[in-house]
């Protein structure tokens, strides 16, 4: 099955299974693209969860955007009147076997899968487990056959309406984003530390806007409080939030979806960074800046810190250290080079 898409047909049909989460629907549009351009007549179709849905709306590397929105059941049977020439297993675990199984056509996975025997092959596991996960799927692709030897950077196409609202929104006046929320403690700035950026910038004549996932609100509102006269904006759709991003001057915050969604419009970032493994994890092909400080238990699973009573890690990042680093960006040209896979 090695260069199985060198073998099926130049318009052949592909299913991926990304089901989530935003980062990793995001990180995938810079692999997804080089296979485009390599295999431009491939049918590529994507099933991934309904609230994920929005990171590949538009993108013309995406033949079609398939969502679990009716269930697991309902989904297995609307995919088992379905053939692929090729189903390729981006997220592992039982549920995206069950739909990858469902599907007619070969299975691809990789080793370490849960039920690999279920799958026609499996790709090898890297030899350097931390290669940045843009890398890491490019590999797989090239293992199936892909030769490009490039990676562009992530890609989120303009939405013309949701442009128009920011607009109608913001103002004419520059402004920061500052997304001060992370589903893990260990990957959370504290909040004060947000609330200092977001004044630093108000006394320079921009407008602080802050944003949130679902669940984060306490947390906006505990930089909210810090910093009069910010702009909360809550329950933003992928689409217009990333247009909110494309269009602001820089973007502040922790390692999440988000700011992969601001690496995927270009925009500058500023990331204080905790338990993750930043060379893994980093902003893809963007202008960045991560504030991370040295330890030897980085990177950790970052589920809770296993070796003090609070995540050292990202606590030890200080206003001081973010605001140089924001101010060094919003200075600098914004850049998009390619790089190869190596």
């Amino acid at each position: 099955m090695r260069d199985l898409f060198r073998r099926i047909p130049p318009d052949a049909s592909i299913l991926l299974i990304r089901l989530r989460s935003m980062g990793d629907c995001l990180l995938l549009t810079s692999p997804l693209g080089s296979l485009k351009r390599e295999f431009p007549g491939f049918r590529v179709s994507l099933l991934v969860e309904p609230r994920f849905r929005g990171c590949f709306e538009g993108n013309p590397d995406v033949d079609e955007v398939l969502t679990t929105a009716r269930g697991k059941v309902a989904t297995a049977m609307e995919l088992f009147h379905r053939r692929f020439d090729a189903i390729v297993n981006l997220h592992g675990g039982p549920t995206s076997l069950m739909y990858a199984c469902a599907a007619r056509g070969p299975r691809v996975g990789m080793e370490g899968y849960q039920y690999s025997r279920l799958y026609t092959a499996l790709i090898p596991r890297p030899e350097d487990a931390r290669l940045h996960a843009v890398v890491n799927t490019a590999r797989w692709f090239r293992w199936l056959g892909m030769e490009t030897d490039e990676l562009p950077p992530l890609r989120y196409e303009p939405h013309a309406e949701d442009a128009a609202w920011v607009r109608q929104t913001m103002g004419e006046r520059p402004y920061v984003v500052i997304h001060p929320g992370a589903q893990m403690e260990t990957k959370r700035w504290a909040a004060e530390g947000f609330a200092a950026v977001g004044r630093m910038f108000q006394d320079r004549e921009k407008s602080v806007v802050l944003t949130c996932g679902p669940g984060e609100e306490s947390v906006v509102a505990d930089v909210a409080r810090d910093v009069p006269n910010s702009k909360i904006l809550l329950g933003l759709t992928i689409p217009r939030l990333g247009e909110l991003i494309r269009g602001a001057d820089l973007y502040v915050g922790n390692d999440s979806g988000p700011m992969h969604l601001a690496a995927a419009v270009g925009t500058p970032i500023v990331v204080p960074w905790g338990s993750s493994d930043s060379f893994r994890w980093h902003p893809w092909q963007a202008p960045h800046r991560i504030v991370q400080n040295p330890f030897d238990c980085n990177p950790c699973a970052g589920y809770r810190c296993e070796v003090a009573d609070s995540p050292l890690c990202i606590e030890s990042v200080t206003v001081e250290q973010v605001g140089r680093a924001a101010d060094d960006m919003v200075r600098q040209p914004r850049s998009r080079p390619h790089v190869p896979v190596g």
